[in-house]
């Protein structure tokens, strides 16, 4: 690269880096918006049904986990 170059290059980077700290900023998320985007798992929430015998070999892994 040609030293003219490079003085383009790192100027277009440097006014990329200034317009992306200025426009780039995301608002500050509270804990209200957190807990209005969690939501819980439930398998029965969204319509699905497990029978005993699957539920009993899953058991030992969902207790582990809580």
């Amino acid at each position: 690269m040609r030293p003219e170059q490079k003085k383009v290059s790192s100027m277009l980077g440097l006014i990329a880096a200034v317009a992306s700290a200025l426009f780039g900023k995301s608002p500050k998320t509270s804990i209200d918006d957190i807990k209005r985007a969690d939501f819980k798992t439930s398998s029965q929430r969204i319509g699905v049904r497990f029978t005993d015998k699957i539920r009993n070999v899953f058991r030992s892994r969902w207790l582990k986990k809580s």
